[in-house]
C-alpha cells in the first residue's frame, strides 16, 4: 500500500510503510513524560472508542516470524489492517510508551469483554 503523505500531524517516529497511529502515540508518549496520568490517558484511550481487531486483540500480541533474508524487520511498522482498531493502542506498548501492565489496563478498560 502506498505511503500516505506525511503531515505536520504525523509522528515523525513512525517509519514510511506504516499505517499512522500518532494520536495513540502522541498521548502514551505524554503519559511516559509525565504530563498526564493513567486515568487522563485512559480517558483519552477510551474517547477514541477503538474497536477490536477484526481478528480479535490477542491477535495483535502474536509475535511476527522473522522476516525472509534481507527484509528489515521494523516493530514500529504498524500494519495497515490495524488502523481505527486497538491495534494502534498496542503500538504504543511496542513503540516502548506503555509497559504491558499498562497496555493489559487499557484494554481491560476498553475491552472488557474481550479475551486474555
Amino acid at each position: 500500500m502506498p505511503e500516505p503523505p506525511r503531515g505536520p500531524e504525523r509522528d515523525a517516529r513512525i517509519p514510511p510503510g506504516s499505517a499512522d497511529y500518532s494520536a495513540a502515540l502522541a498521548d502514551a508518549t505524554l503519559y511516559k513524560q509525565g504530563a498526564l496520568s493513567f486515568a487522563e490517558l485512559q480517558a483519552r484511550v477510551l474517547a477514541r472508542g477503538l474497536p477490536p481487531h477484526p481478528l480479535g486483540d490477542a491477535y495483535l500480541m502474536v509475535s511476527p516470524p522473522p522476516p525472509p533474508p534481507g527484509v528489515i524487520f521494523n516493530p514500529l511498522v504498524m500494519p495497515y489492517d490495524w488502523a481505527r482498531t486497538w491495534g494502534e493502542i498496542a503500538m504504543t506498548l511496542f513503540a516502548g510508551q506503555l509497559t504491558r501492565e499498562e497496555y493489559e489496563r487499557l484494554h481491560a478498560a476498553a475491552h472488557p469483554d474481550c479475551p486474555r
